[in-house]
């Protein structure tokens, strides 16, 4: 009863706000039509306008650019209220709009149509091979396309042949004159309906609309012409174009759509522009799309605006077969070890928690004809399904935390022993210390990263595409300094093929802040930019800067140990500092990521914690070339002697290899709890989960540790271990370790003086060690029954 009454309340939304649009249509053209009526009848009106476009129509003559604004605005804003506009044949139709600046055309359309060359570049980009390719054009028009596209690519090497068709003679006249003129011998001129042109290759590996779909009536003839044509294996296809889409219009298909940034048009754009747009019968309707992401599965999808006209809403999408074999066989196959037909014997069928939820989505589409989620058609298999919608992702305002990790994977390795058959678990956080373990010379088999905030995933599948991307130097700019010069164009040319469509989104939105070479760089974002900030705002007001860079470039230790006592460390320990600011509960979240539960587990003041926390390291650690935790804090930037194992040149070339055996490719980014995942994979399937201080921020009085560890119980296998970090000696939570089965004992312990790592920034590490005592359950075919598709 309740999805009924959902379903009819969505439906009468829909069609009171598709007839309120429809009387308003009809209200404006009405008004418009009058009033252009009235301009002609008016004596002093025509004898006015005589006098104001007359002298324009001279300048016409004499200027290119004031002819061809002239010719744009009485095509598009005049001429189309004239009756021989209102045709019912199509080709007459766009005929009588095109003949008079066919040759003024792509003059006049560089600032209205924006993303033109963002959506070619993103085509090429995905292409599966860069030679022999046939690409036909829809809607391609004077050939502006192809013009473009042979800046960014060969096209005698990269397309055997390319087929432009238009329905309009005059553009495609303009358009043979362009392919002559630059001697473009594959290219033919098809003028021609998209519903039904044909062309002689048996598929086509590229096709391509842009701005033409809004502008064919029978749009759905044209898209499933274009799937007919389209190559099954390895076809891409692409569409720009005006459009507006309300969220309501979404529901039950947003796995579909690859991502919702920008996606939702208010109310007053998405009116305003289909009113206007339909005068010269360019249709926004969101149907267009839709149908395209229907009968397609999403590759990329961008939702953007252009702000040089009026905030005008327009998207870019790539999408390919929705039953493409060669990327659903590898997503079901990797879902095969965990599917729910080999379950334990003593599991409850209705635990639907069992079940991979890619698995619950894929069905759930397919049983209602949609495509598959969007992360099953990407090239990259690290980021797992999650769904968009789950609202605990609400409390990280899309974005991160961490821009960098705070924990030592060095002395993770040195405890855990970590052997080329070990299976890790780990908190994803910024990725350094997965890609740690990755860069080892026997990486683990499996490493799966989890963490509940999908921008996290974003950052790390950021720099898992740069390193199997982009050369050492540009991964190097990204990661080691932070900074790099075009980055969108880096993006949508090299990473965006290696990057799911929400990750891809993004960074297409946030991107260009974060890596801008003339800001502070990506270190300057997520939460724990404000420790980094902290840091520039006290060395800038006392005056320590230079004093700093020495602390930092410092080759000895006791070298380091004196410009620390006399110059830094009486500034850093300041009592004011420490009373405002690192005694503060806010700053203490905002700026290092530490919320009020881990706060009250330090014991002593705060203050003091960090006394504790830093002073020792300069007696243990070279910052300038061996704890590249501090050197990024205090420089905003890393260095190659001090930096992530991944960022090293030799561990680079490791991890950028083709080969199928790919370090990289062992890498899984879960979104989700922790507790989750670990109830999602298999049993057993774990033999070292690394949770670092996560169980530091849960509430003494919540059961919710006690649902973690068991969780954590039944995915670790008879041997497995957990290492966990903690703020206190001797944390509230491992008696619920060893309640639920597990040997516990710190393996460091931080006392005053002392240093246990490079970060030292916990007062304790500890390995907790599964005790096997109970029956291994036997596994039999299950009798949960899925239905059929």
């Amino acid at each position: 009863m309740r999805n009924s009454t959902f379903s009819h309340s969505f439906k009468v939304s829909t069609i009171m706000e598709a007839g309120s649009y429809a009387v308003l249509h009809d209200h404006f053209t009405e008004m418009r039509t009058r009033w252009f009526e009235k301009v002609m009848n008016s004596p002093k009106v025509v004898g006015a306008s005589v006098g104001f476009i007359f002298p324009l129509i001279i300048l016409s003559y004499c200027n290119e650019s004031v002819n061809s604004i002239l010719a744009f605005c009485w095509q598009c804003f005049i001429k189309p209220f004239t009756s021989e506009t209102n045709n019912h044949n199509q080709q007459h139709n766009l005929e009588q709009f095109y003949k008079s600046q066919a040759k003024l055309y792509d003059r006049t359309r560089r600032i209205l149509l924006q993303g033109r060359e963002e959506s070619l570049k993103l085509s090429l980009s995905h292409l599966d091979k860069r030679e022999g390719n046939v690409w036909v054009d829809i809607g391609g028009g004077t050939g502006y396309n192809i013009s473009h596209m042979s800046i960014l690519t060969d096209l005698s090497k990269t397309f055997k042949k390319i087929y432009i068709v238009d329905l309009s003679p005059s553009l495609c006249e303009v358009a043979r004159e362009r392919c002559k003129k630059n001697g473009w011998n594959n290219v033919e001129v098809i003028c021609g309906d998209a519903c039904d042109f044909e062309i002689p290759e048996e598929a086509a590996q590229l096709i391509t609309f842009s701005y033409s779909l809004s502008m064919i009536p029978s749009y759905y003839a044209a898209v499933d012409h274009a799937l007919d044509l389209l190559d099954g294996k390895s076809g891409i296809i692409s569409c720009i174009d005006f459009g507006v889409t309300n969220n309501a219009m979404l529901v039950g298909r947003i796995n579909t759509l690859g991502g919702m940034i920008n996606r939702h048009i208010p109310w007053l754009y998405r009116t305003f522009w289909r009113l206007w747009f339909e005068f010269d019968k360019v249709f926004l309707d969101p149907g267009r799309r839709e149908y395209l992401e229907y009968r397609f599965g999403t590759i990329k999808s961008l939702n953007c605006y252009n702000n040089k006209l009026g905030k005008i809403p327009y998207y870019i999408w790539l999408g390919c077969n929705k039953d493409h074999e060669k990327h659903l066989q590898v997503r079901f196959t990797e879902l095969a070890p965990t599917s729910p037909y080999l379950a334990p014997v003593n599991s409850s069928l209705t635990d639907n928690k069992s079940i991979p939820q890619a698995l619950v989505a894929a069905l759930d589409n397919s049983r209602k004809g949609l495509p598959y989620p969007s992360l099953f058609y990407q090239k990259q298999h690290w980021r797992v399904y999650y769904d968009e919608l789950n609202p605990e992702y609400n409390q990280f305002k899309s974005s991160y935390i961490y821009a960098f990790t705070w924990e030592d994977p060095i002395e993770d390795v040195k405890i855990l022993n970590i052997q080329s058959d070990d299976t890790i678990l780990a908190i994803t956080s910024a990725g350094d210390n997965i890609l740690h373990y990755a860069s080892l010379a026997k990486p683990p088999k499996r490493i799966h990263g989890v963490d509940l905030n999908p921008c996290q995933g974003h950052l790390v599948e950021l720099k898992l595409a740069a390193i199997k991307a982009l050369e050492y130097d540009q991964m190097w700019s990204m990661f080691g300094l932070g900074k790099i010069e075009n980055f969108r164009e880096i993006l949508l040319n090299k990473l965006a093929p290696h990057l799911s469509s929400n990750a891809f989104q993004y960074w297409y939105e946030n991107g260009d802040k974060a890596f801008n070479p003339n800001g502070q760089g990506l270190y300057d974002t997520g939460f724990t930019k404000w420790a980094l900030r902290l840091a520039r705002w006290i060395f800038t007001i006392t005056n320590i800067t230079d004093e700093v860079s020495m602390l930092c470039a410092a080759t000895s230790l006791k070298e380091q140990r004196r410009v620390w006592d006399e110059k830094v460390k009486p500034v850093l320990f300041n009592k004011l500092i420490g009373k405002l600011l690192v005694g503060n509960p806010m700053f203490l979240w905002s700026a290092l990521g530490v919320p009020k539960n881990q706060a009250k587990m330090m014991g002593t003041s705060t203050l003091q914690y960090l006394i504790d926390t830093l002073d020792p390291i300069i007696d243990k650690y070279l910052i300038s070339n061996d704890n590249y935790f501090y050197y990024l804090t205090l420089k905003g930037q890393y260095s190659h002697d001090s930096c992530p194992a991944y960022l090293k040149d030799k561990n680079f070339s490791i991890l950028s290899q083709e080969d199928s055996g790919s370090s990289l490719d062992r890498i899984r980014l879960h979104t989700d709890t922790l507790k989750n995942v670990c109830e999602r994979l298999s049993e057993k399937m774990v033999s070292i989960a690394i949770i670092m201080d996560h169980l530091d921020w849960f509430d003494p009085r919540s059961t919710a540790v006690d649902d973690e560890v068991q969780a954590l119980f039944k995915v670790l296998d008879a041997k497995g271990r957990v290492m966990l970090r903690s703020a206190s000696k001797n944390p509230w939570y491992i008696k619920s370790f060893e309640k639920h089965g597990f040997k516990c004992k710190p393996v460091s312990v931080r006392y005053p003086g002392k240093c246990i790592d490079r970060v030292n920034m916990y007062a304790s590490t500890w390995i907790c060690q599964k005790i096997t005592t109970h029956i291994k359950p036997t596994r039999r075919v299950s009798t949960l029954e899925l239905e059929s598709s």
